[in-house]
């Protein structure tokens, strides 16, 4: 008897350490048999209806230990090993932004095939931050609880909003969606996070910069080449930028795509597919 509750109190404490130290584990979430084929299989139908048939999400090993309030796993894949640079890859984030949802499940898929590019690196993609809103009808930019996921991060100048499109939520970091990429970033510890958005057609960065930092360098270059302006947009309280960005000093690229109609993803991959690679040799 006194080994078994020695047993228990150990466990417990184990797992308190775990979900305090910020890992991605939370004892809030008990994976059921067959729930993420589940998952799957609904991802698969929707991406039909948008007009994807070459995303195949269950050749990917995907990991989830949150759910979102529609019961949604909130996954993510890993690939190579972390011994320098360490790039997180996030989309999803509203969820009537269609294609930074499909060219992060195509980027998954991409690596998975070529390992050669992360043997001295490790690449994490989150392809689907905020399912609820990407499988609302029709598709809506906040979560299910009617919060903008990225007003919703604790910043030092987080506020409490009206109710709408950019709700911040009743708390900082109330909603799991941000709890879980908080989660990711604590484990994790990326020197970059490329977040990828629609429609404003930009580039935005936030983060350690000075005229001499290889990827302010890097972000001109690569803004000549695209088209697409590369300016430093508004710090908005509660967003991921301001948290990881600008208060805890992670290089965090915004790619703001000029679009949000779902019948542009494969050809936004394609063409910033190069942008993706070119980043995982930036210097840390």
């Amino acid at each position: 008897m006194k080994h078994n509750i020695a047993l228990f109190r150990g466990t417990i404490a184990l797992l308190c350490l775990i979900f305090f130290l910020g890992g991605i584990a939370s004892p809030e979430v008990v994976k059921k048999p067959g729930e993420f084929q589940k998952f799957a299989s609904d991802l698969k139908s929707h991406f039909e209806n948008l007009g994807w048939n070459d995303l195949d999400t269950e050749k990917l090993d995907w990991e989830y230990y949150r759910k979102s309030r529609g019961n949604k796993p909130l996954i993510f894949t890993t690939f190579g090993k972390k011994s320098g640079q360490t790039v997180l890859f996030i989309g999803g984030v509203h969820g009537d932004e269609s294609p930074p949802v499909y060219i992060l499940f195509r980027l998954a898929q991409f690596l998975k095939e070529k390992p050669d590019l992360y043997r001295d690196k490790m690449i994490i993609v989150a392809p689907l931050i905020n399912p609820d809103g990407f499988f609302s009808k029709p598709q809506k930019r906040t979560n299910g609880r009617g919060v903008d996921i990225n007003r919703n991060f604790p910043t030092k100048d987080w506020k409490h909003g009206k109710k709408g499109r950019y709700y911040s939520g009743p708390n900082a970091n109330s909603e799991s969606e941000t709890k879980f990429q908080i989660a990711l970033i604590n484990r994790f510890k990326p020197t970059h996070i490329i977040s990828i958005h629609s429609p404003l057609g930009c580039y935005d960065y936030d983060g350690p910069s000075s005229n001499f930092d290889s990827i302010v360098i890097w972000m001109k270059k690569v803004s000549r080449e695209n088209g697409l302006p590369f300016r430093r947009y508004q710090v908005f309280p509660g967003s991921l930028g301001n948290y990881a960005g600008m208060e805890r000093r992670i290089h965090t690229l915004t790619l703001e795509l000029p679009s949000s109609a779902p019948q542009k993803g494969a050809e936004y991959f394609d063409q910033f597919k190069s942008i993706f690679l070119d980043i995982l040799d930036l210097n840390p």
